[in-house]
């Protein structure tokens, strides 16, 4: 008997395709808009809106994911910042009094 049960990778990969095929279709529209000349008009203005909030939702939703995965590298500046605030060093004479 076989099970139905999808994997991870696979699920992360399908949404990611998703992801990237919307983004397509958000820069498609505003190619459009602008080569129709359509942004003179409100048509074109909602159209031009609809496309830039599809594009920032879903680019926002692709790094997300990517993020969550470990595809980006992780800056720890933070961590590197710490021991050098911790330790700052023998003192000069007549400092600190």
């Amino acid at each position: 008997m076989y099970t139905l049960t999808m994997k991870k990778e696979h699920g992360i990969l399908g949404l990611v395709g998703i992801c990237i095929v919307i983004l397509a279709f958000s820069f498609a529209g505003v190619i459009s808009d602008v080569i129709t000349r359509l942004i003179g008009n409100i048509d074109g203005l909602l159209l031009l809106m609809i496309c830039l909030l599809m594009a920032v939702l879903f680019l926002g939703m692709l790094y997300s994911m990517a993020e969550e995965e470990g595809w980006l590298p992780h800056r720890h500046k933070t961590a590197e910042a710490a021991p050098a605030a911790s330790n700052p060093g023998p003192k000069q004479p007549g400092e600190g009094k």
